[in-house]
């Protein structure tokens, strides 16, 4: 399959790379220094016994050279979702997948202004990964993707998942995508910011005490937001799914946390700030969430 993967970032790089055994794949990224890196030598994929594997997926920073894709994997930061569809809108035919793993909550509804919704897959993976130098990722955390169609049709999302565990991504497909999007959004909710904050990998909230509190009342905002709005999470279990993912990804440094320490935008507003949104619509509560977002923010 022909596929493109748009952000190629550590999470897009790993997906690329993996993609790469069994498909024709395109880094697509703006990083110059990354893409010739790539090209040059390969892509250099560490994994966490130590393993060094190389990958050959192609590499550019102009999607035209491309062509449209079967697949799009669209991994850049959800703020800027709309301005990569445009920048990219070249990858993208009448028949074209794409598939969102990214953080943050609304990147269905941005894509849909230049994709059918039936070609439309969210999903979520508990993979964690971590950009060591131009060419190079640290593969931190291995788990399941879970991904779904937005619309009631399940053909694209059943092509997808068996691309993805052809090549050592283990994926199943499930018809509630709004669960797998919640359940992420809490994930990141629980924590990308403390750890940004902080300056801690992901194992902090599950090893740290007071990390591990702010967590559970950031999470516990974010539970009581979503079941305002018509869902049924049980809280106790949505934070202990949160500190198991930060415990299997233990040495994973979050997106934000990357973002933070190389004085980038975060995706704070699509994160925390999504729940403050949501919670203000549905007149919940949420002072912990709100309280994060204007620290990452003074942070920025």
């Amino acid at each position: 399959m022909k596929i493109a993967v748009v952000g190629a970032g550590a999470m897009g790089s790993l997906f690329g790379g993996y993609l790469s055994q069994k498909n024709d794949v395109y880094l697509v990224d703006i990083w110059a220094e990354h893409v010739q890196a790539i090209n040059e030598n390969g892509l250099k994929i560490e994994e966490q016994d130590g393993q060094i594997r190389i990958f050959h997926p192609k590499a550019t920073t102009d999607a035209k050279t491309v062509g449209v894709v079967e697949l799009a994997v669209v991994f850049v930061k959800s703020i800027q979702t709309i301005e990569a569809m445009e920048e990219n809108i070249s990858l993208i035919g009448p028949d074209t997948m794409v598939l969102s793993l990214q953080n943050g909550h609304g990147n269905d509804a941005d894509i849909r202004k230049f994709v059918d919704k039936k070609n439309i897959i969210l999903g979520t993976t508990a993979h964690g990964c971590t950009m060591k130098e131009p060419g190079f990722v640290y593969h931190a955390g291995v788990g399941q993707n879970h991904i779904g169609p937005v619309s009631s049709d399940r053909n694209a999302a059943e092509i997808v998942a068996a691309v993805l565990n052809e090549c050592d991504l283990i994926t199943d497909v499930s018809d509630d995508v709004m669960k797998l999007v919640w359940n992420k959004l809490f994930v990141n909710v629980g924590i990308n910011a403390i750890t940004a904050l902080i300056d801690r990998t992901n194992a902090c909230i599950a090893d740290s005490p007071c990390a591990n509190a702010v967590s559970k009342a950031l999470v516990y905002e974010a539970v009581a937001t979503a079941n305002a709005g018509g869902a049924n999470f049980d809280a106790a279990a949505v934070f202990a799914n949160v500190v198991e993912v930060a415990r299997k990804t233990g040495l994973n440094r979050s997106s934000m946390l990357q973002d933070v320490s190389k004085k980038r935008k975060t995706e704070i507003d699509k994160i925390n700030g999504a729940i403050v949104k949501e919670a203000e619509a549905h007149g919940v509560d949420v002072p912990a969430n709100r309280l994060i977002v204007n620290l990452i923010h003074a942070k920025e």
